[in-house]
């Protein structure tokens, strides 16, 4: 029973978490990004593309985490990268060990290490901008958990689509005890969101059916900080991005730290 247990976790952890697209991602890639190695641990290396506001010196950097079935390719065709151009920021978008041209393999351990050494490649090459950390899905969680990470150092979150928890977001997908036997990864927002001091700025779709509405306003109610807490109606999932709102939001929330 154990025997068939541990291939099965593994493949309902690649299914469900990380199934990474199978589109190729460039290198070097197009302009106006430049290809940067981040190395996680002694054997791995996450790669992100840079983009940077020559117009502002001085302008807020973002360390963005796409969600699980993107890499950077097709945030970039999917008009993602074109969208965090026109907040006049510059960013550092990540693909995921095991996406893309990262090496490894993609697990709770392993993103996150990559996204500390993310932010802390940041910190050496943008030590005066005020650092946002943002993040979709997946992405928020690993968002969430960098600043937990890397308290008084993060100026700004913004998470959309947050999870409570990876197995209660897997539990309103399948039974709950299958959940209990496959589900060995966490990512507990809840629990990281109570540490988080920085401005959070929280969105999630109201019609959203893969990551419940009801546990992004739980992770809402449990950051402590000065959080924003914005429920879009008539969004789900995958169209949250299409909402004019939801970039009014984050334009406006960064608009605070373009001010400093």
């Amino acid at each position: 029973m154990v025997m068939l247990l541990i291939p099965l976790s593994q493949y309902f952890v690649r299914i469900m978490t990380y199934p990474a697209p199978s589109v190729n991602v460039p290198s070097p890639p197009p302009d106006p990004f430049r290809e940067i190695q981040i190395n996680y641990d002694a054997d791995g290396s996450a790669i992100g593309w840079l983009y940077e506001n020559g117009s502002n010196q001085n302008a807020p950097v973002i360390l963005m985490f796409h969600g699980n079935g993107e890499n950077l390719e097709t945030m970039r065709m999917g008009g993602m990268l074109h969208q965090l151009m026109n907040l006049k920021v510059n960013f550092l978008a990540m693909d995921y060990p095991g996406y893309g041209g990262s090496s490894g393999k993609p697990s709770e351990e392993n993103n996150i290490a990559a996204a500390n050494s993310a932010f802390e490649w940041i910190e050496n090459n943008y030590s005066n901008n005020p650092k946002i950390i943002f993040g979709w899905s997946l992405g928020a969680a690993v968002a969430i958990q960098t600043v937990f990470h890397n308290q008084n150092k993060v100026d700004g979150i913004i998470a959309v689509s947050a999870w409570s928890s990876l197995p209660n977001v897997a539990a309103a997908h399948y039974p709950r005890f299958l959940v209990n036997l496959l589900v060995k990864e966490n990512y507990n927002s809840l629990e990281a969101g109570k540490q988080i001091k920085c401005q959070t700025l929280l969105i999630h779709g109201e019609s959203d059916n893969i990551i419940p509405f009801s546990q992004g306003r739980e992770v809402a109610e449990a950051i402590r900080s000065s959080s924003r807490w914005v429920p879009v109606p008539s969004a789900g999932h995958n169209d949250i991005f299409n909402k004019e709102i939801v970039w009014e939001e984050i334009a406006n929330f960064i608009s605070v730290f373009s001010e400093k």
